[in-house]
């Protein structure tokens, strides 16, 4: 499969906050404000649950959007049928890191079969929109699997 603009392929995780995270992934002196940026920095993208990104207020994710790179997107998921105001103002100011595309969310739960996720990504190229391959047990080790897969096969 070729790099293409119309069909990126974002690893990530379900939330960048997870204890098992600490010491490890986050360096111990890393204040907890700062791992956005620092996960940002590792892997392109994260998934939020309703509650997650509808209990912020526009400060916090102003502030979010600020500390994350352009390329970086949030991958939310969707709220209630005829969304408030508030939730309204909440996507827009998430829009810069929110591919308007939508994209596939493929989750990825324990230690992936890296050649059966290949084969899979390769028909999901035709489709358009973004992928989005999302660790639901925040498996570090599988996350940095798939971006080695992921850079093997030039996407």
């Amino acid at each position: 499969m070729e790099k293409s603009s119309n069909h990126p392929i974002y690893v990530g995780s379900a939330g960048w906050e997870h204890p098992q995270w600490e010491g490890g992934f986050y360096p111990d002196e890393l204040p907890p404000e700062w791992r956005l940026t620092f996960y940002n920095t590792a892997f392109p993208c994260v998934y939020l649950a309703y509650e997650e990104w509808s209990g912020r207020d526009l400060q916090t994710l102003s502030t979010w959007v600020e500390d994350t790179l352009e390329r970086f997107r949030f991958v939310l998921e969707p709220g209630p049928a005829g969304l408030s105001d508030g939730d309204k103002a909440r996507l827009e100011v998430l829009a810069p890191r929110i591919d308007p595309f939508g994209g596939q969310v493929v989750w990825l739960e324990g230690k992936p079969d890296l050649k059966r996720l290949a084969g899979d990504l390769n028909r999901l190229a035709g489709r358009t929109g973004p992928v989005y391959l999302i660790s639901r047990d925040h498996d570090l080790d599988a996350m940095n699997q798939v971006k080695t897969l992921l850079e093997i096969m030039g996407v």
